[in-house]
């Protein structure tokens, strides 16, 4: 069974600003996880990325700040704010930008 957490319950809060940049750094935050669902916030730091990876289910990469690409292959797509994607599941893809930027990734899996 998933359950949530790292969320507010008290107050409501902005959710970009839930995780900080830190400089050279790539950092996330689980928000739930399951057999079937991984839930995961990540802040790039200027420059950084996740190279080719790939997950057990389709994964939805939605852009809450700043700017991102998402290479797949020769295939390269070009994400910003508020810009939704998903890569299929067992696809290796790697994730990146030229600047800091915050994703919400969601890999579901069946």
């Amino acid at each position: 069974m998933a359950t949530l957490r790292n969320l507010p319950t008290d107050n409501p809060e902005c959710f970009s600003e839930m995780i900080t940049p830190k400089k050279n750094q790539v950092v996330s935050m689980l928000l739930s996880s399951s057999e079937h669902i991984y839930v995961t916030l990540f802040t790039f730091a200027d420059k950084e990325t996740v190279s080719e990876e790939e997950y057990f289910g389709d994964t939805l990469y939605y852009v809450l700040e700043g700017e991102t690409l998402i290479k797949q292959g020769e295939k390269m797509s070009h994400l910003k704010t508020g810009d939704v994607f998903s890569v299929p599941a067992h696809t290796l893809h790697a994730i990146g930008g030229k600047g800091s930027f915050k994703v919400l990734q969601i890999t579901v899996n069946e």
